[in-house]
């Protein structure tokens, strides 16, 4: 099968029974940037033979929360699933993993946004 087979044909999700294009044959494609921890990646390949859709991968990923500077720096915290917005007496935002854990701190001051993926 070519490339272009591979795309064009639809493949049908092993997990949820919906129809998508599989573009796994291809470099870049969206399943690739998907970021699964070693152990999940080891389930996937015992439990099915075939590609997930994006839907099923995406509620499989690791939490990420994606921070955005005013000079338009983007940095990724792997994990980070809260930030505490009133830690008015250090004057930080604090980024948390889903145990608690204290992943970051950004300055207030810094005029940062964020948005938490997947």
């Amino acid at each position: 099968m070519s490339v272009e087979d591979s795309i064009s044909k639809p493949t049908i999700c092993e997990s949820c029974g919906s129809e998508f294009g599989c573009g796994a044959a291809i470099a870049g494609c969206w399943c690739t940037r998907m970021k699964l921890s070693d152990e999940t990646r080891a389930g996937l390949s015992i439990k099915f033979e075939s590609c997930l859709c994006p839907n099923c991968l995406k509620a499989l990923a690791e939490p990420y929360a994606e921070l955005k500077y005013p000079n338009g720096k983007i940095e990724r915290v792997e994990g980070a699933v809260k930030v505490d917005t009133t830690n008015y007496h250090e004057g930080m935002y604090d980024i948390y993993d889903a145990n608690g854990n204290l992943l970051k701190q950004v300055d207030m001051m810094s005029d940062v946004s964020w948005t938490f993926k997947p």
